[in-house]
């Protein structure tokens, strides 16, 4: 069985289109201009890592060893059997010392045949600019619109300033484009929408497991319920991609947006992602501090989602980008397999 890379990678998606928001405000900021201390959301000394501590052994059931891959697989598993889910999400992002606050909602229905339906939004305001990023899927057609609108100080909202990008992916025809090639023969659909970046938070889930190098398991309390943490360095190939140039072809860092450890939290009875953390380690310093805390609240499972809530217009004066043949071409016979 082959396993394609997905192209949509949920973590990069999500994360870029924060620092984006983020960084347009910092560079239309007007000089001397200062964000008031106490309007911005504090991460709580809680949360924070003073050092890297030593892992505690992998959880074990019945005299078993439970590893990190398996509790991953066992949460994404769960995740697709509910009947539905709906989630709010409540985002922090620290950048260049400040703190941003984003907010928005996760929808899912089960995933059957033929039909995988989702929706994730999440908005965030910086001054007088504002952000957002939707992902929502009716079943067919995988729509993902970012937005970020710089705003004028004083002035009416201009749409002038409005950028925004939008792509197009038809799942059902990448779906049955992977099934005649025949690499993916033994995997079921729910498999092929994970593994490809297609599912919204199993996607999520399965790209953590696909690019990390996971660690042990640690068992804490999350807003006092019993979770299981698993964290997570990048895997080397992934790494090698993301890394700047060192001095004299040295190897470099990671980019100052990119994470250096991923920490989740899931339920320990459900198996639900309450909690993403990505941390940076501070520079010449055996420290981690949190980018970005990911919080999902308020967590609804196997109620009814109307219908509605995933039908998505496209608005009129954007061109969507169709990305489905990114997909498609995955599935084309390489010159290597030819010659054999």
């Amino acid at each position: 069985m082959k396993t394609r890379r997905s192209l949509c990678n949920p973590f990069f998606l999500l994360l870029a289109s924060i620092f984006g928001i983020v960084n347009e405000q910092l560079a239309t900021a007007q000089p001397g201009s200062a964000t008031n201390t106490a309007d911005r959301p504090q991460i709580s000394n809680s949360q924070r890592l003073i050092a890297q501590t030593e892992e505690r052994s992998a959880t074990t059931t019945g005299g078993k060893q439970r590893t990190a891959a398996a509790e991953l697989k066992r949460a994404r598993d769960q995740m697709i059997k509910h009947s539905s889910i709906r989630a709010r999400i409540v985002e922090q992002v620290t950048l260049a010392e400040k703190s941003y606050r984003a907010e928005g909602r996760y929808l899912q229905l089960a995933l059957k045949p033929g039909d995988w339906q989702m929706r994730m939004e999440l908005a965030m305001k910086v001054g007088e600019s504002e952000g957002s990023l939707l992902e929502v899927c009716n079943g067919t057609v995988l729509w993902t619109l970012t937005q970020i609108d710089a705003g004028t100080s004083g002035k009416k909202k201009d749409p002038k300033n409005r950028e925004m990008t939008l792509t197009r992916r038809n799942v059902q025809q990448i779906l049955d484009e992977a099934r005649k090639s025949g690499d993916f023969s033994e995997q079921t659909e729910s498999d092929l929408l994970t593994s490809m970046g297609l599912g919204g938070l199993p996607a999520l889930l399965t790209s953590l497991e696909q690019d990390m190098k996971l660690g042990a398991i640690k068992e804490e309390t999350l807003r006092d319920r019993p979770v299981l943490v698993i964290s997570g360095t990048w895997s080397e190939a992934v790494a090698a991609r993301m890394r700047r140039p060192g001095p004299g072809g040295s190897v470099g860092l990671l980019p100052p947006t990119v994470p250096d450890q991923v920490r989740l939290y899931l339920d320990k009875e459900t198996g639900f992602p309450y909690r993403l953390l990505y941390l940076k380690k501070v520079v010449n310093r055996d420290v981690l501090k949190p980018m970005l805390v990911l919080d999902f609240r308020d967590v609804v499972l196997n109620e009814p989602i109307p219908a509605s809530e995933f039908d998505y217009t496209p608005p009129q004066d954007v061109q969507p980008q169709e990305v489905t043949n990114l997909y498609i071409e995955q599935f084309a016979p390489r010159a290597s397999d030819t010659k054999k």
